[in-house]
């Protein structure tokens, strides 16, 4: 029988969601309480993803917080099936609520994980880099939908600056570093964000040399979400679907090859002394 990692992926979305619908509100949960005739207590627990999700309960909460008809099916719908485990979502053309997903689980991690193997991180990008990633990837968008996705990618970096900045920790193959894209000075700029952003306490880079051989990080990319109160999550993504997972053995997985990548790659320090020599040939 598999372990269980905590509350179910889809749990946790649900409390995301009733957190960030009170605090639109202006109410406290005590407030909550006194107008659904729910105990304060299930009002927290609710928002905490402490104990399962009644219909009829949170269909009381929809109403207070007068959801729209298009929003409260998508509630709904996650509520009634929060008890599986994973989340497998396929991307909308223009996403936005499958951002808006990723981003609330980004924004709520005290600490993110990610292994880079063919691009930069978001997280790390410039402006320049994000439009050339996303024009190049982005199945003919609009230029119009293209610097909305730049401007919400550069939104997401706040999380570095806040008073209690997100721990980020990167591992990028070397090819991403000689990767062309633009101009050489855009590139070199890039770079030099990368070597900076990496002397910063909160972040740490490290690059996978060319003659690491077969390693985990073969079968691709993933992030590994943490937090401080509940049990981590990895997301893996491609072209037309993200996919969360939160089984405990899934994550023991991916840790591990976390930890085997790490053990392969250049240390910090020499990792932002590629980079920087990387960018030096470049200027």
């Amino acid at each position: 029988m598999s372990r269980r990692a905590g509350p179910s992926v889809k749990s946790r979305r649900l409390a995301i969601l009733l957190r960030r619908l009170r605090a639109a509100s202006g109410l406290s949960a005590a407030e909550v309480s006194r107008q659904t005739e729910m105990s304060a207590s299930k009002v927290n627990r609710m928002e905490n993803a402490e104990i399962g999700f009644y219909l009829d309960d949170l269909e009381k909460i929809l109403d207070f917080y007068r959801v729209s008809a298009r929003r409260r099916v998508e509630i709904m719908d996650i509520a009634r099936h929060a008890e599986q485990r994973g989340w497998l979502r396929m991307t909308a053309p223009n996403m936005p609520a499958d951002w808006q997903t990723w981003v609330d689980f980004e924004d709520e991690a005290s600490g993110i994980q990610d292994y880079a193997p063919l691009m930069i991180p978001g997280l790390l990008q410039t402006p320049e880099y994000a439009k050339a990633i996303i024009q190049a990837t982005g199945n003919g968008l609009s230029p119009d939908e293209v610097d909305a996705r730049v401007a919400s990618r550069m939104a997401r970096q706040g999380v570095l600056s806040r008073s209690e900045p997100l721990r980020l920790r990167v591992i990028l193959n070397e090819s991403i570093l000689e990767q062309p894209f633009a101009s050489p000075g855009a590139q070199a700029r890039q770079l030099r964000r990368l070597a900076d952003s990496a002397g910063q306490d909160h972040v740490t880079i490290q690059v996978v040399p060319r003659e690491a051989g077969l390693h985990p990080g073969f079968v691709g990319g993933f992030t590994i979400l943490e937090y401080d109160d509940e049990a981590s999550l990895v997301l893996l993504e491609n072209t037309v679907s993200s996919l969360f997972l939160d089984e405990e053995e899934h994550i023991d997985v991916y840790t591990q090859a976390w930890a085997t990548l790490g053990e392969l790659s250049h240390g910090p320090d020499e990792s932002v002394e590629l980079i920087a020599a990387a960018a030096a040939r470049l200027s």
